[in-house]
């Protein structure tokens, strides 16, 4: 079988890569200067704020606007200016400077899914079980990706190529702040166990109910986060999905009894046991109260008045 890339996938990563711009325009310590004007003649002063950057996030910035984004090879070596530019600075300056690499590492993966698209190479010996028979281009074509902080993944019978998120691990946990490194660990755990196969929720209701409840939480500690948007959308995505059910993973074991499937009966029981206290479950309680009393109208009504104040995102 030949694999082919996603389209969608595509899009979805030219949006983070969008969000991403606009992090990078902002990202960095910037401090406000008031600067006196000529004063009025009743003695008042009129002041403009000026924003000052960082001259290190200046510095990489400059360093990283100069290399190719569409060359892999670009990776290691923005990696390395990193280590040198940010090498005993503040490790919230650090958290700074990875914004300015992700966006790198995200419009480089991009621009190699671009090229990949067209590509009519068959790359199942490299996705498939058996390893022993893999022609050397397709060796040297995987060994390069991953010396340059990528990999060759696989959904759904399409092939696409991947941030290799032990990069991440390798180079850039002991530079970044303890919160960084709790956000890239849980992006690398989430990475590792996938979500979806076939439009079919592949995690537990389990952890389904945990990745909603993290992000609930660390938003909660950390509410300067330089990811915070980010995290937002995510736990946005993840609550609706809990609420909504996934595509072929419906709420419903049967829609016209009421009757609740049970990964849902699952991930709700899990929630309320184990999360009492979060905001995650004052959310669900009364819509799940009336999914168990089979008040579909009132089910749904609740949705809709979370969609309207934005809590989460309308799937139709």
């Amino acid at each position: 079988m030949m694999f082919k890339i996603n389209c969608n996938f595509l899009k979805n990563r030219f949006l983070v890569l969008c969000l991403l711009a606009i992090i990078f325009i902002s990202c960095g310590k910037q401090t406000d200067k008031q600067v006196e004007t000529k004063a009025d003649t009743f003695h008042l002063t009129d002041t403009v704020h000026v924003v000052t950057e960082n001259p290190k996030i200046s510095e990489y910035k400059a360093f990283v606007v100069k290399l190719d984004s569409s060359d892999i090879t670009s990776i290691p070596k923005a990696t390395e200016r990193y280590k040198e530019i940010f090498k005993g600075q503040t490790l919230t300056l650090c958290d700074s400077g990875f914004v300015i690499f992700q966006l790198l590492y995200d419009s480089i993966e991009l621009q190699l899914n671009l090229k990949h698209q067209n590509d009519t190479t068959n790359y199942e010996p490299l996705l498939s079980a058996n390893q022993s028979a893999i022609p050397k281009s397709l060796k040297e074509f995987q060994k390069k990706l991953l010396l340059n902080g990528f990999k060759l993944s696989a959904s759904e019978g399409v092939s696409y190529i991947e941030q290799d998120r032990n990069f991440v691990a390798k180079n850039f946990y002991e530079l970044v702040t303890p919160a960084m490194k709790d956000y890239l660990i849980e992006i690398q755990k989430e990475n590792k166990e996938g979500f979806a196969i076939n439009g079919t929720i592949s995690i537990s209701p389990h952890q389904l109910v945990d990745r909603t409840v993290w992000y609930e939480k660390f938003i909660a500690a950390h509410p300067d986060f330089v990811f915070e948007t980010n995290c937002k959308n995510y736990q946005k995505a993840y609550l609706t999905y809990l609420l909504c059910g996934y595509q072929s993973t419906s709420v419903y074991q049967n829609k016209e009894s009421g009757q609740l499937s049970d990964f849902y009966l699952n991930a709700y029981n899990y929630l309320l046991s184990k999360y009492a206290n979060s905001q995650t479950v004052q959310t669900i309680t009364p819509y799940y109260d009336a999914l168990k009393q089979k008040q579909t109208a009132t089910a749904q009504s609740i949705l809709k008045g979370y969609r309207i104040k934005g809590m989460i995102y309308s799937l139709k």
